[in-house]
């Protein structure tokens, strides 16, 4: 029933293109019953051939076979025209789902989840689906109506004895096989899956920490795990590939005898009922042709059991629900004024912070000190709307949790230890932070962060592209494009979260140095360990065991 209700969440994801499924099928029907008649119009044409009635009827249907060879051709790229695109368009609605969910989580759930695993979620898992989409839906309802078809006409124009030995075979190799080995391989297609995911977010890990692995010289140990993991892999690959070819066997097996048992039929009608020897031949060139469609049911179920794994984590993801419901409404609130009283919070049972009370205002730098993991940075985290709090927020006259999120991150930024800087332009990595901003407001900002003599200075200037991680500038420059990217967005709220524990002292001056001097008529909130880096701050607390007493 699991499995039943989870096609079921996967259909209805395939309403919206239901007209393109249904043009689908029709091609598909049409296509495997040109593909039918060609073999039966041969089979009549040999009979003919054997009674030497080679006429005008003949070579008619030589014509007809060929015209409908060229149309099968047609239907059969139409038909998979039809299912390819629909799948790429669910696909692609899918990943936009996934990425509208992605965001509702944001950002405290999505931190908490393994990077590679999602990164296979959003990827591989996604690619899967195209098999339920484009080789699963069309091709069973294709079976039906050509099979079933066939069955009405073996019984109306040749013998209902056939009738039920096609229904039969067709039970059997359609419907029976694919049933017992989706059971065989259910088990193992998703620890398969599972497997697959987890290679994938280790060497996602491998990539991003080879500096490291290299320095201190593990590189065999984590080759030899990679190579280790991957010959499992392949491994059980193999078995399941060993356990679709025996399914192959047993079906080609079952039409062989099903053909046999036709033969001996088609003797008793002949001698008992002096049945049409010729008809007979035409029948069993009928139940050979016929079972295209059969057989696409029949390989399904190898690659829908990793599609209905990954179909799985893919909904457990969609049903997930954010810690903070996600406010849109048209509320406006001064940005002058933030006041915290009586801030509450828990992680795990474990008490984080306990009644936190200041104020702010604009051209206010607030210093909050602490030694590490007393509670610092989960202050701006609330503030940046991760977790739901006991207390209050407020933001000039409204509370943190009724401001339309849109309009609050509009202007409020968090600056961290850490830049993440994009694979792109240094342009493109200012544009983030205001998508319309002029090349005379990007230059005005690198001024204001004392980057701009370095980046102009580069060969292709803002043009120079920052390569992978950043690889190709030091961390205070890193930190000072991220900085520039802060005054280039220009925010009410500014928090900032160690902003120089990873820096030398020449460029904590300078980052230090540009916010006091540019980062006027702002609110702004500075946490660290170190004491010096407060010596901006107009207001100081120290934060020890959860609790903030003044400087």
């Amino acid at each position: 029933m699991k499995q039943f209700k989870l096609i079921g969440k996967l259909l209805l994801v395939v309403k919206k293109f239901s007209l393109i499924i249904f043009l689908a099928v029709i091609n598909g029907v049409m296509g495997n019953a040109f593909a039918i008649s060609i073999s039966t119009l041969a089979a009549i044409d040999l009979v003919l051939l054997i009674k030497g009635e080679i006429n005008f009827v003949f070579y008619s249907i030589i014509i007809i076979m060929i015209s409908l060879g060229v149309l099968r051709g047609l239907l059969r790229y139409f038909e998979q025209y039809s299912n390819h695109f629909i799948a790429f368009k669910i696909l692609a609605h899918v990943r936009h789902i996934i990425f509208e969910k992605l965001a509702e989580l944001s950002p405290s759930k999505i931190d908490s989840k393994e990077k590679g695993a999602l990164l296979n979620q959003i990827t591989s898992d996604v690619e899967t689906l195209e098999v339920f989409y484009a080789h699963t839906i069309s091709p069973l309802f294709i079976a039906l109506i050509v099979n079933g078809t066939i069955i009405v006409l073996v019984g109306v124009f040749f013998n209902w004895l056939f009738s039920i030995l096609f229904l039969i075979s067709y039970l059997f190799i359609g419907a029976l096989i694919p049933l017992k080995y989706y059971r065989l391989v259910k088990k193992e297609g998703k620890i398969y899956r599972e497997e697959l995911t987890s290679l994938s977010a280790y060497s996602l890990d491998v990539i991003s920490g080879r500096k490291d692995i290299k320095f201190l010289n593990k590189k065999e140990r984590f080759i030899d795990k990679f190579d280790k993991d991957s010959k499992k892999l392949i491994q059980k690959k193999k078995s399941l590939n060993k356990k679709g070819m025996i399914v192959k066997g047993i079906n080609d097996l079952f039409i062989y005898i099903g053909a046999i048992i036709i033969i001996l039929i088609s003797v008793f009608l002949y001698k008992v009922m002096n049945s049409d020897i010729y008809s007979l031949i035409i029948v069993m060139v009928l139940y050979i042709s016929s079972f295209g469609p059969i057989i696409a049911l029949s390989n399904l179920p190898g690659n829908l059991n990793q599609t209905l794994a990954s179909a799985k984590r893919l909904f457990k993801l969609l049903d997930e629900k954010p810690l903070l419901k996600h406010i849109k409404n048209d509320v406006k609130v001064d940005f002058h004024d933030l006041s915290i009283l009586d801030l509450n919070f828990s992680y795990e049972s474990e008490r984080i912070l306990k009644n936190v009370s200041f104020a702010g205002k604009s051209n206010e730098i607030i210093g909050i000190v602490g030694d590490s993991g007393v509670g610092k940075s989960t202050i701006l985290k609330l503030l940046m709307k991760y977790f739901p709090y006991n207390g209050s927020i407020k933001i000039g006259d409204k509370e943190l949790n009724t401001i339309d999120d849109k309009y609050y991150y509009q202007n409020v930024c968090m600056f961290s230890q850490s830049t993440y800087l994009f694979n792109t332009t240094i342009k493109e990595n200012m544009l983030i932070a205001k998508h319309d901003a002029t090349n005379e407001e990007i230059v005005e900002a690198l001024k204001k962060a004392s980057i701009y003599d370095f980046v102009s200075n580069l060969n292709n200037g803002v043009e120079t592209i920052i390569s992978e991680n950043s690889q190709n500038i030091s961390l205070g420059e890193k930190q000072r494009l991220g900085l520039a990217r802060i005054f280039l967005r220009n925010p009410k709220i500014l928090l900032l979260d160690e902003p120089t524990s990873n820096v030398d002292s020449f460029n904590e001056y300078i980052i230090l140095n540009s916010i006091k001097t540019y980062c006027k008529d702002m609110i702004i909130i500075l946490i660290s360990h170190k004491e010096s880096t407060l010596s901006i701050a107009t207001k100081k607390y120290r934060l020890k065991e959860g609790v903030l007493y003044d400087y």
